[in-house]
């Protein structure tokens, strides 16, 4: 089974509670982002417990096609289940210990009376240990996987949006970029413009494909809007606009 990777100070407060919930009785939510280790967080306090998707237990339980009693289960994306009353009774009535996950922050109230404690993993960008440790074991991984030799940390392009699912997808593609050259690069955007190309403005709509990663490298290698300008061959009014345009992708 993974194990829930806990080196930051956050993380270890929680997997102490989590310890506790092995030896109590109690049912239990666990809040957070996508690809924070919910569901890794759940098989931690119940390991031999059968995993659920919220959606296809209900209709399960609707359809009569489940027989469990005094059994502990989890529950996974609670926040799918639109027939509430009838997975509380379902559960009542057995005897199930539940220990569910959810991302919504707006939970059926009922659902809250239920859960007797709710830990809420922060994400990557909140546990600094958590994302070094994560990211050395995707690299030993995508090295392995790849049969490749394993390339500095430098040259990880880490993209941590979606926790560590993006992280690991951008940890691979590190990977996979290093033996790739421009050729492979035009190729791969050719075959998406080739995909996608429609309407009267096609050469403005995919314009930042190219400007957006050279705005973001730019950025990152030089210090000020003046070397920027100086270094693409922009005048200053021009990167600006072009830096106001893709704003909300830079």
């Amino acid at each position: 089974m993974e194990d829930f990777i806990a080196e930051s100070q956050n993380s270890k407060e929680i997997l102490n509670s989590a310890k506790l919930l092995q030896s109590v009785n109690i049912h239990a939510l666990i809040f957070g982002e996508i690809g924070v280790g919910k569901k890794t967080l759940a098989k931690y306090i119940v390991p031999n417990a059968v995993l659920f998707d919220a959606r296809e237990l209900q209709n399960d339980i609707v359809q009569n096609l489940i027989d469990i009693k005094k059994e502990s289960i989890i529950i996974d994306k609670i926040e799918n289940v639109t027939n509430v009353d009838l997975l509380i009774k379902w559960i009542e009535d057995n005897e199930i210990r539940v220990i569910a996950t959810t991302k919504a922050s707006n939970l059926n109230p009922k659902f809250l009376e239920l859960f007797s404690i709710t830990l809420n993993i922060p994400p990557l960008s909140q546990r600094e240990e958590d994302l070094k440790l994560l990211t050395q074991k995707f690299s030993n991984e995508a090295s392995k996987v790849l049969r490749v030799d394993k390339i500095i940390p430098s040259k990880l392009m880490l993209n941590t949006t979606k926790n560590a699912h993006s992280l690991r997808k951008s940890i691979y593609f590190s990977y996979l970029f290093e033996t790739i050259g421009e050729d492979e690069i035009l190729m791969f955007l050719e075959n998406y413009m080739l995909a996608n190309l429609k309407g009267d403005n096609s050469y403005k709509d995919f314009l930042y494909l190219f400007e957006v990663p050279l705005l973001k490298a730019s950025k990152k290698k030089y210090k000020s809007q003046v070397q920027m300008a100086k270094h693409l061959g922009l005048n200053r009014i021009t990167l600006r606009k072009k830096l106001e345009i893709h704003e909300e992708l830079l």
